[in-house]
């Protein structure tokens, strides 16, 4: 009987520690969320670094162009004042071609400059955009970071019980069952007491118990180990 006791004792302690870990992974879950609220803003911000970068560099471009433009105006004016001066039809014409690429190239300037501040006036609205994402998802992260910290908060006050109510329950067990536990814990083994499964094989690692160790279980005469080193129990559904 001693034996059935202890083995109630370790399912207990286990149906805790099992408890603890949904915790554990519902905090877990919960920061993770935090987290990934503020690897969004962070990736907004970086979006509105570079689409204002962007703008900076059209706005620039657009102010080169300007410049050529206001050069080639210069230009144009010396042209014609050369022109009135000419004395020969050949000088005259050299100019006239020389003027008509002047214009030519200040069109094509020109339009460039139209075409860069068309497409400022989209970067802009693209960085309005990006301001709004912002904006909504900063809203967002605020409102999840406090529902988030009381959900966590729960869960930190549920841990701390369990906490309790393990240590209560790993006293009471005989010390070899209870270091036995414990290692199977350390080991990684988050099922340390595992349940019969079809009425052969380990719950844990699923390999097939030996029949007489399943004789051993049914007749309660000892509290069994699978050679994966957990403790076994007869299922009701066994």
């Amino acid at each position: 009987m001693e034996s059935i006791e202890t083995l109630e004792k370790l399912i207990e302690l286990q149906r805790t520690d099992s408890g603890f870990d949904e915790l554990e992974k519902h905090r877990q879950a919960f920061l993770d969320q935090l987290d990934l609220n503020q690897g969004k803003l962070a990736s907004l911000k970086n979006l509105l670094a570079d689409e204002k970068k962007a703008l900076e560099t059209l706005s620039k471009n657009r102010k080169t162009h300007e410049i050529e433009v206001g050069t080639l105006d210069t230009r144009l004016a010396r042209y014609q004042t050369q022109l009135d001066e000419v004395k020969s039809n050949k000088e005259y014409e050299a100019l006239k071609v020389e003027i008509e690429k002047c214009k030519a190239e200040k069109g094509q300037l020109e339009e460039k400059v139209l075409e860069t501040l068309f497409r400022e006036d989209e970067q802009k609205v693209k960085i309005q955009n990006v301001n709004q994402q912002i904006e909504a998802e900063e809203k967002k992260a605020a409102q999840d970071k406090r529902d988030l910290a009381v959900k966590i908060a729960d869960c930190e006050k549920a841990m701390a019980e369990k906490k309790a109510e393990r240590k209560t329950q790993l006293a009471v067990l005989p010390e070899e069952y209870a270091e036995g536990y414990e290692a199977l814990r350390d080991r990684g083994k988050k099922i340390a007491v595992a349940g019969i499964v079809e009425g052969k094989t380990c719950g844990g690692c699923h390999m097939t118990v030996p029949p007489q160790v399943l004789m051993e279980i049914q007749q309660n005469k000892k509290i069994s180990r699978c050679v994966c080193g957990r403790y076994l129990f007869l299922r009701e559904d066994s």
